[in-house]
């Protein structure tokens, strides 16, 4: 199993053990799924990009330092007198608590920071529902 698919893998874990961000009927992986089927709040998890720079040169096992983009996207819809905004105040920082409550993933990757946070709100004709995007950097070391 690739260390990206390992990354992923932590990440949803988080989301879904003990004080559950979301239900792991709902943690949604990659990004060609469809929230119709799940119930709100419900999140993806999915790679964006991954920068490489070699750290050491030789005929083989040059390190690698890894800078992988993973998002977590959290869905949820407005409630009777919550508004959205709240909850995606709590639901943020509950994600945020649960990716970085251990940095290293329990040693899948060296270290992990949010670096961003994007709110959407979509307006249907039968309810109010929104993302809000996390973008996390995770950095890890390999050998090619």
């Amino acid at each position: 199993m690739s260390t990206r698919t390992q990354i992923r893998n932590a990440i949803g874990a988080k989301l879904t053990a003990g004080a559950a961000v979301v239900p792991t009927a709902n943690l949604l992986k990659g990004r060609n799924n469809t929230i119709a089927s799940v119930s709100f709040p419900s999140a993806a998890v999915y790679a964006v990009d991954e920068q490489i720079e070699v750290r050491s040169l030789a005929p083989s096992n040059r390190v690698q330092y890894r800078q992988l983009t993973v998002n977590v996207d959290y869905f949820t819809a407005q409630t009777g007198v919550t508004f959205i905004d709240d909850l995606f105040d709590t639901g943020s920082a509950a994600v945020e608590a649960a990716v970085l409550e251990d940095v290293t993933l329990g040693g899948v990757c060296d270290d992990l920071h949010l670096t961003n946070v994007q709110y959407v709100i979509e307006e249907d004709e039968d309810k109010r529902w929104g993302v809000a995007r996390h973008t996390f950097n995770c950095i890890y070391l390999t050998t090619d």
